[in-house]
C-alpha cells in the first residue's frame, strides 16, 4: 500500500466519525458544560495514555480557550496531570482507583467529568465515574469502540464507532477545540 492510499482510507473513515458531532450527543453535552458554568461547578477532565493527553490539552482548551476578559470563567481541572499524585495513588491504593481518590478530594454534587476512553473499559475511568455518579455529578464520555461500560454510565456519551485507536483520537480531541470556541462564543453572547 502507498502512503496516499493508506491517507485516502483513513480520512474516509474519520470523516464519517466526525459527523457525531452534527448529533444532539453535541448539543447536550454543550448543555451540562453550559449549566456548569452558570452555576460555577467545577469540570474534571480523566483518562488513560493518549487520553490522558486529549485530556490534559482539554484543560488547557476549556480554561484558556474559553475564557473571555471581564467575565468568569470555567473552573476546569485534569486528573491525569499531577504525576506525584496519581503514582502515589497507583503506589498505594491501586491504579484502578487513581482518578476516584482525587475526585474523592474534590468533586461537589453538580460537578461534571469528561471521561475518555476509547475502549470504553479502563478499571480507573470506570471506578472515577461511578463514584462521579453516586455523588450527584454528571459524566459526558467520548468513547469509541464498542463504547465498553463507560457508555451506559454516562449522561452523554459521545460515541465514535470506530476500532481504530487512531480515528477515536483525532475525534475526541475535536471535542476539546469544538467545545472550547462553542462555549467562549456563549460566553462572550451572556
Amino acid at each position: 500500500m502507498k502512503a496516499k492510499e493508506f491517507v485516502d482510507t483513513y480520512l474516509k473513515e474519520a470523516h464519517a466519525i466526525f459527523d457525531v458531532y452534527k448529533t444532539e450527543h453535541f448539543g447536550n453535552a454543550m448543555d451540562l458544560l453550559w449549566a456548569a458554568y452558570k452555576d460555577n461547578k467545577q469540570i474534571f477532565i480523566f483518562g488513560n495514555g493518549g487520553s490522558a493527553g486529549t485530556s490534559s490539552h482539554m484543560v488547557n482548551d476549556l480554561s484558556k480557550g474559553s475564557a473571555i476578559e471581564g467575565k468568569k470563567r470555567l473552573r476546569v481541572l485534569g486528573l491525569a496531570d499531577n504525576m506525584s499524585l496519581l503514582s502515589a495513588y497507583a503506589n498505594d491504593c491501586g491504579y484502578e482507583t487513581v482518578f476516584e481518590e482525587q475526585l474523592k478530594n474534590l468533586l461537589n454534587p453538580g460537578d461534571v467529568c469528561i471521561a475518555i476512553s476509547a475502549s470504553g473499559n479502563s478499571p480507573n475511568v470506570i471506578k472515577a465515574v461511578e463514584y462521579a455518579k453516586k455523588n450527584g455529578s454528571k459524566v459526558i464520555s467520548l468513547v469509541g469502540f464498542k463504547g465498553g461500560k463507560l457508555k451506559p454510565l454516562s449522561d452523554v456519551a459521545i460515541y465514535f464507532e470506530t476500532m481504530n485507536y487512531g480515528i477515536c483520537e483525532d475525534a475526541q480531541l475535536m471535542f476539546s477545540h469544538l467545545s472550547s470556541q462553542f462555549l467562549q462564543q456563549k460566553i462572550k453572547e451572556s
